[in-house]
């Protein structure tokens, strides 16, 4: 159990540290300078990144495997350039599948 909370913390540490770091490099306007250093501060990439860090410190990966999923969602435009023109339907589709696959698959109490 105490290497569980361990693990947790590493990982939600590593996470908020980089984004911190991000942070700080958009207000001192340094990603002003990088090529896309506009696209290292928006939501998708901060799940492309949590999910990153989880698979690599946690022994359970599946929320690494969700942020990294919904990271990659968030950022279809930019790994699948075909998609652009539907980029705006994934995410609500994906949370549409992701609820009816919960609700299909949920235990019902007697």
């Amino acid at each position: 159990m105490a290497a569980s909370k361990s693990n947790d913390r590493l990982s939600y540490g590593i996470t908020i540290l980089i984004f911190g770091v991000l942070f700080l490099l958009d207000k001192l306007h340094i990603l002003d300078k990088i090529p896309y250093g506009d696209r290292l501060i928006s939501v998708g990439l901060f799940f492309l990144i949590a999910g990153i860090v989880f698979l690599f410190t946690q022994p359970k990966k599946v929320l690494g495997w969700v942020f990294l999923g919904v990271g990659i969602l968030l950022n279809a435009d930019t790994f699948f350039g075909w998609m652009s023109n539907y980029s705006n339907l994934i995410v609500p589709l994906g949370l549409i599948i992701a609820g009816v696959a919960m609700v299909l698959t949920a235990k019902k109490r007697d």
